[in-house]
C-alpha cells in the first residue's frame, strides 16, 4: 500500500511540475525584434514595468528580472502555483524575444504581449 501511494504521489507531482526555460518544447516565440544595444537597460525596465501592470491587482502574479551572461531575462510567474507563463530574453547585442509557456494556455497573457510590443516600438532600431 505504501509503495502504491508513493508511486501515486510521485506521478502527481511530476504531472504538476512547472516548465522552465530549459524545457524548449514547452515554449513558443510570440514576438521578436532588435533594439538599439545602448538601450538594453531601458528596454528591460520598460518590460518589467509593463509586465507588472499586465494583470489586475486581485490576481497573484510575480514579475522577476534576472541578469544572464548574455543580457537579461524578464519573466511572469503565477504567484500561488509558481508557474512560468511568459519569458522575455533581452540580449546585450539588441536581440529581443518574447516566449509563452504551455502553462499559460488558460491564462490571458495579452498584457505581457502588449507591453513587449510597446517597448519594442519605443526602442527598436530605426531603419531609414
Amino acid at each position: 500500500m505504501k509503495k502504491a501511494l508513493l508511486i501515486l504521489l510521485v506521478a502527481s507531482l511530476t504531472a504538476c511540475s512547472s516548465p522552465t526555460r530549459t524545457d524548449t518544447d514547452e515554449f513558443s516565440v510570440i514576438l521578436s525584434g532588435n533594439i538599439v544595444p545602448d538601450k538594453v537597460a531601458h528596454f528591460v525596465d520598460c518590460l518589467t514595468d509593463g509586465f507588472n501592470k499586465a494583470h489586475w491587482g486581485g490576481v497573484n502574479f510575480e514579475v522577476r528580472q534576472s541578469t544572464r551572461a548574455t543580457g537579461f531575462r524578464v519573466e511572469t510567474y503565477t504567484g500561488t502555483m509558481n508557474y512560468l507563463l511568459m519569458s522575455a530574453d533581452v540580449i546585450n547585442d539588441g536581440n529581443v524575444a518574447l516566449y509563452e509557456s504551455s502553462a499559460a494556455a488558460l491564462i490571458n497573457t495579452t498584457g505581457e504581449v502588449e507591453a513587449f510590443k510597446g517597448c519594442l516600438k519605443q526602442y527598436q532600431i530605426q531603419i531609414n
